[in-house]
């Protein structure tokens, strides 16, 4: 059996003994073959990492793991997504990481209670195909503070210049009317 099979297999055992036990369809993870994390390498931006895209066949969040031995770790933090396509899904970290952390963003549902985040718990992460929605990222350095351009010096000069050629028009035009 291929390693696709015995993942089909594993998957199917784990909702017939959720079912067995109980368990609402709302309890088990939900997964359909459009949902989907879409990030990139990025800085932060106000202690934030921002998805670019997010698709889920259910309302749920967004969780940003942090990687631990190239694997999804503790929750630097989480957002509320509704069902469909949502864009540009902001994250705010609850710990300062550094240039150079990887990173876990990761799609949950929302199982339990509604509206509240539940994980580790009911809230349980997305599976499509045996495989948890999740992209690996990592934090880049932040954009290199901008060079100074001479602000309000360079507007005065500007402002003195264009006087200046004002008035030497204005002596053009009346030599002119002389001659």
């Amino acid at each position: 059996m291929s390693q696709y099979g015995h993942r089909a297999m594993i998957v199917a055992l784990v909702m017939v003994a959720l079912s067995a036990f109980g368990a609402t369809a709302g309890a088990a993870p939900r997964w359909q073959a459009t949902d989907s994390i879409d990030a990139g390498d990025q800085p932060l931006v106000d202690q934030s990492v921002t998805i670019k895209a997010v698709n889920a066949s259910q309302d749920g969040w967004v969780t940003v793991h942090l990687d631990e031995g190239g694997k999804p770790g503790r929750v630097l933090g989480h957002s509320a997504i509704k069902k469909g396509a949502n864009s540009n899904v902001v994250v705010k970290l609850e710990e300062a990481v550094s240039p150079g952390t990887k990173v876990w963003p990761m799609l949950h549902i929302d199982a339990g209670t509604i509206g509240a985040y539940e994980f580790p718990g009911v809230d349980a992460p997305v599976i499509v195909g045996g495989n948890i929605v999740m992209k690996q990222i990592t934090v880049t350095e932040g954009p290199a503070a901008l060079p100074r351009t001479g602000g309000a010096d360079t507007t005065m000069a500007l402002l003195i210049g264009a006087l200046a050629l004002l008035a030497g028009g204005g002596l053009l035009r009346r030599l002119r009317a002389r001659v």
